[in-house]
C-alpha cells in the first residue's frame, strides 16, 4: 500500500527514520533529495537540519514510487486535522486557475478529505467522462491503405507494387474520419499518468472506462510543442475544461530524469506567487462593480532622484495599487505569506514597515499602506500606525485574510477596503 506523508508548509518535518512520524526510508530519502536538487538548485525551498527537512514557500504533491507527499499551506497549526489547509490551497488554486476548474463549495467540502493526487484525478476523470459522452471530437485524415474495397483515389504505382499477387485489394488513398488525433492523444496520455498512482477502486474503475472510450486512439509521448499546437474551435469546444486538466497532469509528469526514475508526479506551486495571485484575483471581484481598480506590481513611482543624472531611482513595485477612475491612488497592499503572529508575537520586519513608509510618503494621495498576511489560528491585536504630520492623514497597517473559501476572503477584503474606499 502506498505510503503517505501530509505536513503543513513551513511547519512540519520529514524525517530520514521510517520509525518517526513523517519518516522516510533511506531509499525514498535520497530519490526525495536528487528530485529536489534537480528541480530546486539554488532555490531557497527546503530547510534541512539533521537529517531532517521541511518545505519552505512550497505547496502541493509529490508522488515517489513507494511514498506519496502532500505538503499543505499552514492555515490550522492547532487541529491534527488536514481538511481546513487542504480547503484553503484548493480555494486558492482553483481562483487562480492553477487548477484550471472553479471549485464551488459543495465540491470544496467533498474534496478536502482527499489528498492532493485524488483531487486532481477525479476532477479530471468527471470533466473526461462529461467531455467524451458529449462527442468524441473526430477529424478527417488523409490515409493510404491495402483494403479490399476501393475507396478514394487508387494510387496505381502503390497497387501495382504491393497486389501483384493479391488481385482482390486495392492500394488506395483516402479522408478517413478518426478519432486518433492530437486532442485525444492528450486526454489518453494523462489518463495513463495518473492511473498508477490513484488507490480508490471506484476512480480506478472510472479511469479504465476512460480508456475504454478511447481505445481507438494511439499511446504517443506527448511532449510541450505539441501542446502548444492545439487549437480549439467551434466542434471541439467542449473539450476546454478536460484538456486543461490533462494539460497541468501532463506538464506535472514531466519531472523525473534519466537519474531519478523514481519520481511519477509532482504538482507544486510556490506558496508567496499563489497567495499574492489570489488576492489580485479577489481584489479584481470585489472592486469590478465599483469606480475603482486594482493594480498589480504597480511601476509608476521611483523613491528619489538622482542629484547627478537628474533620473529617478529606486524603483517601487507594491503588489497592488488600488486607484480610482482618474488613476489616482488610494489603497497600497503588500502581500506577505507567513504567519503575522510566532507564539502570540509579531512577527512582521521592521524592514517590511520601512518599505511601507516608502509606498505611502511616495504615492501622495495614497491614505492606506496594508501589509496582508494569512489569517492563523495564533493571532494578537494587529498594529496600525499614522504618518505624523501627513496630509491627507496617512496609515500604515498590518491585516490578515482568511483562505479558507473565497467568501471569507471577500468579506475581510471588504472589511479592510470599506474605511478607505467608502
Amino acid at each position: 500500500m502506498m505510503k503517505q506523508v501530509v505536513v503543513r508548509e513551513a511547519y512540519d518535518w520529514i524525517f530520514c527514520d521510517e520509525e518517526q512520524h513523517n519518516g522516510l526510508t533511506q531509499i525514498e530519502w535520497d530519490h526525495l533529495l536528487l528530485f529536489l536538487g534537480e528541480r530546486y538548485n539554488h532555490e531557497n525551498i527546503v530547510e534541512y537540519s539533521n537529517r531532517k527537512l521541511r518545505f519552505i514557500n512550497l505547496v502541493g504533491v509529490i508522488q515517489l514510487k513507494t511514498v506519496r507527499i502532500e505538503i499543505l499551506p499552514k492555515i490550522d497549526l492547532h487541529v491534527e486535522n488536514e481538511m481546513l489547509n487542504r480547503r484553503a490551497l484548493l480555494n486558492m488554486l482553483s481562483l487562480t486557475k492553477k487548477l484550471p476548474i472553479e471549485i464551488g463549495d459543495k465540491t470544496l467540502n467533498q474534496y478536502e478529505k482527499v489528498d492532493l493526487l485524488h483531487i486532481l484525478a477525479s476532477l479530471y476523470i468527471v470533466e473526461l467522462t462529461k467531455t467524451l459522452h458529449r462527442g468524441i471530437y473526430r477529424e478527417y485524415r488523409l490515409t493510404a491503405e491495402n483494403i479490399p474495397t476501393l475507396k478514394g483515389s487508387l494510387l496505381v504505382p502503390d497497387h501495382i507494387r504491393k497486389n501483384v499477387q493479391r488481385t482482390v485489394h486495392a492500394f488506395c488513398e483516402f479522408d478517413e474520419l478518426t478519432p486518433n488525433i492530437m486532442e485525444n492523444q492528450v486526454l489518453k496520455a494523462a489518463v495513463k499518468v495518473i492511473f498508477p498512482y490513484v488507490q480508490h477502486s471506484s476512480l480506478k474503475i472510472n479511469l479504465m472506462n476512460g480508456l475504454e472510450l478511447l481505445e481507438d486512439v494511439d499511446d504517443v509521448h506527448i511532449h510541450s510543442t505539441m501542446l502548444d499546437q492545439m487549437v480549439l474551435n467551434r466542434q471541439n469546444k467542449h473539450y476546454e475544461q478536460a484538456l486543461q486538466l490533462a494539460i497541468a497532469i501532463l506538464q506535472s509528469n514531466s519531472m523525473s530524469s534519466a537519474q531519478n526514475q523514481q519520481i511519477g508526479f509532482a504538482f507544486l506551486f510556490k506558496m508567496n506567487d499563489l497567495f499574492e495571485g489570489y488576492i489580485g484575483e479577489v481584489l479584481k471581484r470585489i472592486l469590478f462593480p465599483t469606480s475603482y481598480e486594482v493594480r498589480s506590481q504597480h511601476t509608476a513611482k521611483k523613491l528619489l532622484q538622482n542629484i547627478t543624472t537628474g533620473r529617478e531611482d529606486i524603483l517601487l513595485k507594491p503588489d497592488f495599487v488600488i486607484e480610482t477612475s482618474e488613476e489616482v491612488p488610494k489603497v497600497i497592499i503588500d502581500t506577505k505569506w507567513k504567519s503575522a503572529f510566532v507564539n502570540y508575537r509579531r512577527n512582521y520586519k521592521q524592514s517590511d514597515l520601512y518599505q511601507m513608509y516608502a509606498y505611502i510618503t511616495t504615492y501622495k494621495t495614497a491614505e492606506h499602506c496594508i501589509l496582508l498576511y494569512p489569517k492563523i489560528e495564533e493571532e494578537g491585536l494587529l498594529p496600525k500606525w499614522e504618518v505624523p504630520g501627513s496630509i491627507p492623514q496617512k496609515y500604515i497597517e498590518v491585516e490578515t485574510v482568511r483562505l479558507d473559501t473565497f467568501e471569507h476572503t471577500v468579506e475581510d477584503l471588504e472589511g479592510m477596503l470599506s474605511g478607505s474606499l467608502g
